[in-house]
């Protein structure tokens, strides 16, 4: 056993991989790993496997034995140093559904690796040696779903279901009542009630979405049963026979609240409770399909639906007609102009103002950085630190502490102290809110967005009662939760003036140059104890800081401590309002060690639910001089969200920074946002079996955009792993461009960010092959961000060439810096119908400068020399020196094309005009 060094599997270990084994086949996959300090031996693999299960039968296990092959997956980790032998064994596995007696019933089938090092050695057992746990293959039936049975969830007495329509074609969808309401007082206060629903049957793991405390969400998963800790929101199952069951407490509707917990035997218990004062039932969404993701869309899409026929919907419609028309739009993108009203007397103007500068810029957050005793000076002094290491930041959030409040910093607590004005304190902010900005804009021009931080109810204790603003507003006392973490009597502002309220103050931040909030504590609404308050209170407050933020600061908020279903489904389900930020998560905590891989598995699986609001995801800020400072950051590029960071004074690694952001054509700093939300790539993966975390996103348009890959070892040692490249986000095999084969006619390329490495172009495959698989091992605390760039093929002459746009080069999501690309050919019409001519044109719009890569596959043919293309910007030729070939990290004939933009753009002395982007064109022939 001294030999042996490392062993890699796909499917993997210890997990479930779900498969549908439609083309008669499906695929064992062994990486092993020995030390060439001894002699090579004879190997032999097998994969030892429940033949019961898998046939149906009562059969003992079985062994499939392995056969070494040569056509190995790609390695993507930087192995040149390595000194091991390397062996890649391979098998199939034929599909149970291929005979003439077929039965069409889904297989749980659980299977192990063994190993020995020659014919005559005792197999060697994974688990025995390396304590790792049976992977589980579970087969879906090529059948629909509708044919597995009535329903996808076992009800119990006192429950209704009905099929519903599905906005998702490819799912089962059934709405789920009670027969009776929910039990409400004849007087008092209203309480969570619970009516047992039932179970879902043949469960064979499963994820829930939970509320680890009132704020903040995260995710939970177990194997057979049901066992939940904590109410959740959202429950998905997979079933042995490949079917995913989603169930979603249906909320923002009838002034209820419903959660899901569960009984001791894995029953769902669906507890509500009705604040209407009228009858109300139980209600509950279930979806079945054979993806997770199409279950889930069904049921959140029926919950948006049945959101918009709410008085309170319709209510805030009409509240919305008060906020100016360039406000008003359907989830406007991030090219919309917006105008920013600006009340100052010194600048009555209208400005234009993009979302896309608040969305795409870097931030800097003052409060892990610089510390809740907080004041001018100390923000000054970090932003000085920013500028002298060359950070240059475009968003400034001036977190807690900077309001007027009573008592004193460091003495009272911050549940005990209450916001007395609008104006900042004269402590730290001797000279006012507006002359702080004023300076802060004067020493670095380059921030253009400076947002502050409040509470939604004012601070952690409400309202002083001793203030300005308990004497300019309607106040009242309202009860909290006993026990609950804001104390249990505050004062508040009364709903019938909090539209006054938000609507001055909005203005007054505006007026001081402040052109965001972050609104905190907005859990405050869940913790109200009377049933009154909470009918007044939660949409009031929600609509007056709605309104508020978007005709005074133009959109520009982050909602924070906001994950209760109450504000989820009523603020943030409807597409009626430009995206603003939403938290995702608990907070980032540097000194916690235990917490850098939860914080990024957690933010992860809680996308699942988020990435369907109308919100961009916010993981919360990081600091860049950190052990994990690597592992965040390439979490954050790949969120969809904003990325800000908290670094005290001093404390930068500016390498991290750069892989995370480029100047744009302006000269402003933003970062490469991918166009969609990333999200797990694997629902029923545990954190606690500490494999690899895979987070995906894809960037583009559909067909000819970047899938997007990020790998975390979330493990506490090195950890080796295989992965197929449908693992991407928009790689999928076969469609229906595949041939009989089941080799799909596209194909992918994959880059690593950290070892540099581009794969051969990879055709998808079903079943999946050995050659269409990406190997890589990660240390401790190790990730990478892998992208998947389709590769476009055309007859150049009389030859062939392959391309692929790497986008920015040094970047960990430098393919999103891409805006739009297109391919012509020259000389006929007929050319470009045959993608072919003599010479191809590759044009490309650019966000942002760096270095630009594409991807040729003919570089070591000679024929392809940098003398022999042209490349322009704006029109405009290059300068040679700026272009270059390399031919390392590449298969073997061909190379990158190297295009320092950024170089070109200073020397030529190029301007953007009114445009965020500037078009690349690349001549070959």
């Amino acid at each position: 056993m001294a030999l042996f060094a490392k062993l890699a599997v796909y499917p993997p270990l210890s997990q479930v991989t779900v498969v549908s084994p439609t083309r008669g086949k499906f695929n064992f996959t062994v990486i092993l790993e020995s030390s060439n300090s001894l002699p090579e031996r004879p190997w032999e693999v097998s994969i030892w496997y429940d033949h019961g299960s898998y046939s149906g039968t009562k059969s003992p296990w079985q062994a499939l034995d392995l056969k070494p092959v040569d056509h190995t997956p790609a390695v993507l980790h930087d192995d040149t140093e390595s000194s091991n032998y390397r062996y890649t064994f391979s098998g199939d596995l034929d599909s149970p559904y291929t005979s003439p007696d077929k039965t069409y019933k889904g297989r749980r089938v659980p299977f192990t690796v063994r190993y020995r090092i020659d014919a005559d050695a005792e197999w060697s057992w994974v688990y025995h040696n390396f304590g790792t746990r049976d992977g589980e293959l579970v087969l879906q039936p090529p059948i629909d779903p509708n044919f597995l049975g009535a329903y996808p969830v076992d009800i119990g007495d006192g429950w209704t279901i009905r099929k519903t329509p599905s906005e998702a074609p490819a799912a089962r969808l059934y709405t789920i009542e009670s027969a009776h309401p929910i039990p409400t007082p004849k007087e008092g206060n209203a309480k969570l009630e619970s009516l047992v629903l039932g179970r879902v049957t043949q469960v064979c793991r499963w994820f829930a979405l939970v509320r680890i405390w009132e704020p903040w969400w995260a995710p939970r998963h177990g194997e057979n049963q049901l066992r939940l800790s904590e109410p959740a929101i959202l429950l998905s199952f997979l079933r042995s026979d490949g079917l995913h069951v989603v169930l979603l407490a249906i909320n923002g509707i009838d002034e209820s609240l419903t959660q899901f917990k569960s009984t001791d035997n894995g029953e769902i218990v669906v507890e509500a409770r009705n604040d209407s004062g009228k009858d109300r039932k139980f209600k509950v969404l279930a979806a079945s399909a054979w993806k997770f993701e199409v279950a889930n869309a069904a049921v959140i899409y029926e919950a948006r639906k049945l959101v918009r026929q709410t008085t309170a919907y319709n209510q805030l419609l009409e509240q919305l007609e008060q906020v100016p028309k360039h406000i008003r739009a359907e989830s406007v993108d991030s090219d919309t102009v917006l105008v920013n009203h600006s009340k100052a007397a010194d600048d009555p103007t209208f400005t234009p103002q993009w979302l896309e500068s608040w969305y795409d810029s870097l931030g800097y957050c003052t409060w892990n950085s610089l510390g809740q005793d907080l004041n001018a000076e100390k923000i000054m002094a970090g932003l000085d630190s920013l500028a002298k290491n060359k950070i240059h930041i475009s968003t400034l959030v001036i977190d807690d502490n900077w309001q007027s409040l009573s008592g004193k910093q460091g003495e009272t607590s911050q549940i005990e102290r209450g916001w007395t004005a609008f104006e900042a304190n004269p402590i730290g902010f001797p000279d006012g809110l507006k002359a702080a900005v004023a300076k802060i804009r004067e020493t670095h021009p380059a921030i253009r967005d400076i947002a502050v931080w409040h509470a939604l109810n004012g601070y952690w204790g409400g309202i002083s009662p001793d203030g300005e603003i308990a004497k300019n507003y309607k106040t009242v006392e309202v009860n909290y939760h006993e026990g609950s973490n804001l104390g249990n009597r505050k004062l508040a502002v009364h709903p019938d003036d909090i539209h006054r309220l938000y609507d001055d103050f909005y203005r007054f931040l505006s007026s001081a140059g402040v052109t965001g909030v972050k609104t905190d504590v907005q859990f405050s609404l869940d913790l109200l104890a009377d049933t009154k308050d909470r009918n007044s209170f939660t949409n009031t407050y929600q609509s007056a800081w709605t309104q508020a933020h978007l005709r005074h600061l133009s959109g520009r908020a982050i909602s924070c401590m906001s994950m209760i279903p109450q504000i989820l489904y009523h603020s943030f389900l409807p597409t009626t309002t430009p995206r603003i930020m939403l938290r995702n998560s608990d907070d980032f905590f540097p000194d916690v060690p235990t917490s850098h891989a939860w914080h990024v598995f957690a933010n992860g699986h809680n996308a699942l639910f988020t990435q369907h609001l109308n919100i961009l995801p916010d993981w919360d800020m990081f600091q860049s001089d950190h052990p994990y400072s690597g592992f965040h950051a390439a979490a954050r590029c790949l969120s969809g969200g904003p990325i800000y960071i908290t670094d005290a004074p001093g404390k930068h690694d500016v390498n991290v920074i750069n892989q995370m952001t480029a100047l744009n054509p302006r000269g402003q700093t933003v970062i490469l946002r991918p166009s969609t939300v990333g999200k797990t790539m694997g629902v029923y993966d545990k954190y606690d079996e500490r494999g690899i975390f895979k987070l995906g996103v894809y960037d583009g348009k559909s067909e000819v955009g970047t899938g997007l890959l990020g790998v975390f070892n979330i493990a506490e040692s090195e950890i080796s792993f295989i992965l197929p490249i449908t693992k991407f986000p928009g790689v999928n095999a076969p469609d229906s461009t595949a041939d009989s084969s089941g080799v799909s006619r596209k194909k992918w390329i994959v880059r690593s960010h950290m070892s540099q490495r581009i794969t051969s172009p990879i055709h998808p495959s079903d079943p999946i092959r050995p050659d269409s698989l990406l190997q890589c091992t990660l240390p401790i605390r190790g990730y990478d961000v892998w992208a998947a760039l389709p590769v476009h093929t055309f007859e150049l002459g009389s030859s062939s060439i392959n391309v692929a746009l790497l986008g920015l080069l040094g970047k960990f999501t430098g393919a999103c810096a891409i805006i739009e690309s297109s391919f012509s050919l020259a000389e006929s019409e007929a050319d470009i119908e045959a993608r072919s001519g003599s010479r191809l044109k590759i044009h490309v719009q650019l966000k942002a400068l760096g270095t630009f890569g594409v991807w040729l596959s003919d570089v070591e043919s000679g024929s392809r020399k940098v003398e022999d293309m042209m490349v322009t910007i704006l029109g405009k030729p290059v300068p040679a020196h700026v272009v270059k070939l390399t031919s390392s990290n590449v298969p073997q004939g061909s190379g990158v094309l190297e295009i320092d933009v950024e170089t070109a753009w200073n020397e030529m002395e190029l301007e953007p005009g009114w445009s965020n982007e500037f078009g690349v064109d690349v001549y070959l022939k």
